[in-house]
């Protein structure tokens, strides 16, 4: 019988030999990955450190309005003070009281709104007629200022303004009121449409001159009264004349206003008297506020004497003087915020700079701070950020928008000693800068942190 040869069996690698195989993968992906994540720690942007500005973003200022008021209080009769271009006023009476002349400056602005003449011009002529002579004759007779001129005498706009705002003559005044509306009919409902129109809630008016002692308005309606008059370059420019020449044989006249020569920059506005009334005065000045020019506003109504007008008028006056504050709204290199970089470090968000205001009472100042899109930039623009670099102190990361009252020569260069400017113009804009050198973190740091590098925001 034949023998069966045995079948050869497969060859097989020796068991330990293939082991040793496997173990030298393992170690080289791992090493692959170690150098992996060394390469993408070494070459991975840093985020851009986190800006934050301090609470609040938005801040008001304003200055102490007490020291006026309690000026005000101290006032027996009806009293009021402000400022020519702001709204606010300050009284001690809400009370309408007789206004005597000071209706002249109604008459005045009303006839101009309805038959406006430039300022420094002449204006349409009138023909002075036997009833504006009969007035004058009544006005006289009644102790009222007058001016007496023939009948059938030229008399421009300008002139009939210049006597009935300076001297405050009464007849001129009813024949500029009559000229352009015809009686007193047609004047008084034009008084009561510019009147609602002009907001003065408290006049009350019967006649144009103010010899009628019903003509009445609060001292602050009188007030605002005066800042429409001012705010009139026709009206502001006669009222601010200490006197006038006329012709006719008038010759010069004085103002009525007992300010004129005892005060400096004195511009206005008008005065009145009668029996009921007292002595009356509306009166503006121009003034420095602290290196910035203003127009300070009294009234007083229901004095005893021209004397006492006088002295109320100028110690209302040496109030407004002491009342403008000079506020710090910005102050250079002040902190208002912070830069936190990737690994923790606390850069100081400082104002490149600074700015005052100057303000009056019932004025208000606003700084508001915001951060620029696109990250930190120099020079106000935008670039790509801190993207793995050093960034020295003096980045910009936003801005302050510092907006409040202030006149065109505020706009001057800024000090640049202590980087402020004087005054304050009405819109300025301050940068917000890192107040540190902004340093990247080290290596050995980056491949400690690996979550703080790739997820960090």
């Amino acid at each position: 019988m034949d023998r069966v040869s045995p079948t050869p069996l497969p060859h097989r690698a020796p068991r330990r030999r293939t082991r040793r195989i496997v173990g030298l993968g393992a170690a080289g992906l791992a090493a692959l990955l170690a150098l992996a994540y060394a390469v993408l720690c070494a070459i991975a942007p840093l985020p851009e450190p986190v800006v934050r500005l301090d609470e609040p973003v938005t801040a008001r200022f304003s200055a102490d309005a007490a020291e006026v008021q309690r000026a005000v209080d101290a006032e027996q009769q009806p009293t009021a003070v402000g400022w020519l271009h702001d709204d606010a006023v300050w009284t001690n009476s809400e009370r309408a009281a007789p206004i005597a002349s000071i209706s002249k400056l109604v008459t005045a602005l009303v006839v101009l709104d309805a038959q406006p003449v430039e300022a420094g011009s002449d204006g349409p002529t009138h023909i002075w007629t036997a009833e504006d002579a009969a007035r004058q004759a009544e006005y006289l007779a009644e102790d009222g200022v007058a001016f007496p001129i023939p009948v059938g005498t030229e008399v421009t706009a300008r002139q009939m303004l210049q006597l009935a705002l300076v001297p405050s003559a009464n007849d001129f005044a009813a024949a500029y009121a009559y000229s352009v509306f015809g009686d007193n009919a047609g004047f008084l409902a034009a008084v009561r449409d510019w009147q609602q129109r002009a907001g003065l809630a408290s006049l009350e008016l019967h006649e144009p001159t103010g010899m009628d002692e019903h003509n009445a308005a609060s001292a602050a309606d009188v007030l605002r009264l005066a800042r429409l008059a001012l705010e009139n370059e026709t009206v502001a420019e006669i009222v601010a004349l200490p006197r006038v020449d006329l012709p006719w044989g008038i010759g010069t006249v004085e103002s009525t206003n007992p300010l004129h020569g005892v005060l400096d920059g004195v511009v206005g506005v008008k005065t009145g008297r009668t029996n009921a009334a007292g002595y009356n005065l509306a009166a503006a000045r121009t003034s420095d506020a602290l290196g910035r020019e203003v127009v300070q506003l009294s009234v007083v109504l229901g004095r005893d004497s021209d004397e006492d007008r006088l002295r109320s008028s100028l110690d209302l006056f040496s109030a407004l003087d002491a009342a403008p504050r000079r506020l710090a709204i910005v102050e250079p290199g002040e902190r208002l915020g912070t830069a936190t970089t990737v690994d923790g470090v606390e850069i100081p968000i400082l104002a490149d700079g600074g700015a005052d205001a100057v303000l009056l009472p019932g004025e208000e100042a606003t700084r508001t701070a915001s951060l620029r899109s696109g990250g930190f930039s120099e020079a106000g623009e935008p670039d790509a950020g801190l993207t793995g670099a050093d960034a020295a102190a003096g980045r910009s990361v936003g801005a302050i928008r510092v907006t409040g009252p202030g006149d065109p020569k505020d706009s001057a260069e800024p000090d640049a000693e202590n980087g402020t400017s004087p005054g304050t113009p009405a819109d300025r804009t301050i940068d917000l800068v890192t107040g540190a050198d902004v340093v990247a973190p080290s290596y050995g740091w980056r491949l400690t942190h690996p979550r703080e590098l790739f997820t960090w925001s």
